[in-house]
């Protein structure tokens, strides 16, 4: 038994790399709390097209890669052909942006892009902004950092990238309500038998 558990764990581990691989070829794009009075979440699968800041993150998740590159703070999307929020947008760059210090900005002369593509994946970070994963049109390629694409659905990504939590849960369970089928099980029931004949 756990062998299978061993395997299906390792097996596993592929979604949380394809997840943190996904930041690289799909544009990320976040819209702070402060602008999402304007602009809404929009829903995978909607057509977008987005306008702000061309950022790269600093602190990346895959360190050999470098940051990857976003548009953050969105300051006006168009969803299915309806606009909101600012464009031009006249304050400052990271207004409403929470430690602006680990973003470098790749076009210091024009720092503001657009960009048109299909939302892959929506979700609120725990800093409070709307992350909206986008699958760019060709003509805006460039915006990304990887060009070769290897899963375009990046809401399943993120719900498969959990899948290792659910197998460690699993074999715990398992291990406590049926010992003898695994190691940790067998461990656990022996010592439990030791502890009491002490």
């Amino acid at each position: 038994m756990v062998s299978i558990f061993l395997i299906s764990f390792i097996v596993s581990l592929i979604f949380p790399a394809l997840f943190s691989l996904s930041f690289y070829y799909l544009l990320v794009t976040e819209i702070v709390p402060e602008d999402q009075h304007n602009i809404p979440k929009p829903m995978v699968g909607d057509r977008i097209s987005v306008y702000g800041v061309w950022v790269e993150e600093i602190k990346p998740l895959i360190l050999f890669l470098g940051g990857w590159h976003e548009i953050h703070p969105v300051r006006y999307a168009e969803i299915n052909g309806v606009g909101y929020g600012i464009m031009p947008y006249n304050g400052s760059l990271f207004n409403g942006v929470h430690t602006p210090e680990r973003f470098n900005v790749l076009d210091k002369q024009s720092p503001y892009r657009i960009a048109n593509g299909t939302v892959m994946d929506v979700f609120t970070n725990l800093d409070g902004d709307y992350h909206v994963h986008i699958l760019v049109d060709e003509q805006y390629q460039n915006l990304i950092k990887m060009k070769f694409i290897m899963f375009t659905y990046g809401e399943i990504l993120r719900w498969m990238s959990i899948l290792p939590l659910y197998i460690i849960v699993a074999y715990i369970t398992v291990s406590f309500l049926k010992p003898r089928h695994t190691r940790f099980g067998r461990f656990i029931s022996r010592n439990g038998r030791n502890f009491i004949k002490k």
